[in-house]
């Protein structure tokens, strides 16, 4: 099931990077109407008031508020998880390998995302390094691999509008990790007491 919040986000902060990387505005230009372009990222305006929202409200995690919440903070590693690992294309080619074609293949086509059980997770991100993002974010291990199940066809499908990985997509994903770094450590500053 697609979590409407986690393509908002990641539909902005791509789809902005998108945009910049081949002339267009930071509105998402390079995606689909509808897809990503929050506009005003900056600040407590737009994704940053949503982000602020949402980590603000993020207490329980049993709630929606809270599921969220702990997605918004576990993006950004697994961003930077896709980059350490070469690239969305070496993780596709990962995915595969592993025998989840079918499903990544619906993650980079037009269609519905078919779900990756999270227990293909420890097998493709790696046990030490679910364990990692675990301790780091102070979430139990299950957390982590169910939204890191979630995150990562929701990523490839953001990277790929048109139905295929472009030439730029780690590129883009490089500014997006910079953007969504940027938008957090605002929300840190603003809610920290000074």
């Amino acid at each position: 099931m697609a979590n409407p919040f986690l393509g908002q986000i990641l539909g902005s902060v791509l789809g902005g990077a998108m945009g910049r990387s081949r002339g267009g505005s930071e509105t998402g230009g390079g995606f689909p109407a509808g897809m990503g372009g929050m506009g005003g990222m900056g600040g407590m305006g737009g994704m940053g008031g949503i982000l602020g929202g949402v980590l603000g409200a993020g207490g329980s995690r049993g709630g929606l508020g809270g599921r969220n919440a702990m997605l918004a903070l576990l993006l950004p590693l697994a961003m930077q998880w896709v980059q350490r690992n070469g690239g969305i294309g070496n993780v596709l080619q990962r995915v595969n390998q592993r025998g989840y074609g079918r499903q990544a293949n619906s993650w980079v086509g037009t269609g519905d995302n078919e779900p990756l059980d999270p227990g293909a997770i420890d097998e493709m991100v790696g046990r030490d390094e679910v364990m990692r993002m675990s301790q780091q974010l102070g979430l139990p291990e299950q957390d982590v691999k169910d939204g890191f199940a979630e995150i990562l066809p929701e990523m490839v499908n953001q990277l790929s509008p048109e139905g295929r990985i472009p030439q730029d997509a780690d590129q883009v994903l490089d500014a997006g990790q910079s953007t969504l770094d940027g938008m957090l450590a605002e929300l840190n500053r603003q809610r920290s007491p000074v």
